[in-house]
């Protein structure tokens, strides 16, 4: 049998950590659990001292990207197969494990497998998880895609290894992005499994701040994604700060973001090359 760690990065999760850590015990298919907090100040760390986690404790919120590494890192040589990133408000269900491994076992040109998020009821699909869905390619019993959040992946041994860990550049937000891409690159297949499902208990709410900070990581995303050269990151860039302040425009009427997003495309304009040697390390 495969073996997986399944790595839970928590902060101030005292809402979802029973029932996320509940759901990952009640799995058919075992899992060795450890779990990175980032300095909770609630109950957290007290209700997950219950359960039989391998947990680490870091001394400031350092952001997914971080907190994941730090257990990657130490679990390059290991004997695990496969790393499950979940997040604290994810629940499995009870096969889910199963079916993406199963999934993996066949399918061993794919470095990233992800379950269908649904929302926290389990009655629908989350709704930005259904928008990967729609810019994904339908196969037979998957979705051969180019991104989904890392709410919950699989991520394959070799994957890791060739890939690496996620870039330091995104503290929160992005990474995951930047991920799938260095992943493809390496060409590494990225597959949605269909029949599959696991909760994402969150609540959807953007507003002008949040959008404008997710069109600024997109920015830094595309200055490094090592799928593009330095001119096509840059007239990628620049094409997107149109269309993206277009959308801000529209949705909030705000000239306020759409002049700082015009900042920071020149902002990255100008580390270019410095996001360019970081873009050629991951490669």
């Amino acid at each position: 049998m495969k073996k997986i760690a399944t790595i839970i990065v928590t902060y101030n999760g005292e809402k979802w950590i029973n029932r996320c850590l509940d759901s990952v015990l009640k799995s058919t298919y075992p899992t060795d659990i450890y779990v990175v907090d980032n300095c909770s100040n609630d109950d957290t760390l007290a209700l997950i001292k219950s359960y039989p986690v391998n947990l680490e404790v870091l001394h400031f919120n350092a952001g997914f990207g971080y907190a994941n590494n730090s257990v990657l890192q130490k679990l390059m040589d290991s004997d695990y197969d496969y790393f499950f990133l979940m997040n604290q408000d994810i629940y499995l269900e009870e096969n889910s494990l199963k079916q993406i491994v199963d999934f993996s076992s066949n399918h061993p040109e794919t470095g990233i497998i992800a379950p269908i998020q649904y929302d926290g009821e389990g009655q629908n699909i989350d709704a930005n998880f259904q928008q990967f869905i729609n810019l994904s390619i339908d196969k037979k019993n998957f979705y051969e895609t180019t991104f989904c959040n890392a709410a919950a992946w699989l991520i394959t041994k070799e994957c890791l290894q060739k890939v690496g860990f996620f870039n330091s550049y995104f503290p929160h937000y992005g990474e995951d992005r930047n991920y799938c891409e260095r992943a493809k690159y390496h060409d590494f297949k990225i597959a949605i499994v269909k029949e599959t499902k696991v909760l994402h208990d969150r609540t959807q709410k953007m507003t002008p701040e949040k959008a404008l900070k997710l069109a600024k990581i997109k920015l830094l995303t595309i200055f490094l994604n090592p799928n593009k050269t330095k001119s096509q990151s840059i007239t990628s860039g620049f094409t997107n700060v149109f269309g993206i302040s277009k959308y801000l425009f529209k949705k909030y009427s705000s000239y306020t973001a759409v002049f700082a997003l015009l900042k920071e495309y020149f902002i990255l304009f100008k580390k270019r090359n410095e996001l360019e040697f970081e873009k050629n390390k991951q490669k």
